[in-house]
């Protein structure tokens, strides 16, 4: 399985283990006491901002993840890597997610593939 997911990423352009889904409005994330719209996650990071503050790329962050639609409702503590910051958005990635978040994680991103009949 994951030499399949390893040749699909050299023989495309994406690059992301990963695929991303658009979020709602009321999916947030938490950063030192102040919320930010998420544009998009997937089930091994996020992308959010416009960041006010001063972040650079390998900087961890301890973030507050929420999301919220009309089958989910999940709010969990999460330490994430800076991929990158481009016109204040920042890209990250979970570090040392705790198990029973994965599995909230994974939970949401199935049934959206389920629901769409998406083949993974």
């Amino acid at each position: 399985m994951l030499l399949a997911t390893l040749k699909n990423m050299l023989m495309t352009d994406e690059k992301r283990v990963a695929p991303r889904v658009e979020t709602g409005n009321a999916c947030l994330i938490e950063l030192d006491g102040k919320t930010y719209p998420m544009k998009n996650w997937s089930a091994t990071g996020v992308y959010f901002g416009p960041y006010d503050g001063d972040i650079v790329p390998r900087q961890k962050l301890y973030l507050r993840v929420l999301v919220k639609d009309e089958v989910f409702d999940i709010d969990f503590p999460a330490e994430a890597v800076v991929a990158r910051v481009q016109d204040g958005m920042v890209g990250a990635y979970f570090w040392k997610l705790n198990p029973g978040f994965k599995k909230q994680i994974y939970k949401y991103f199935s049934h959206y593939r389920e629901e769409r009949g998406d083949e993974y």
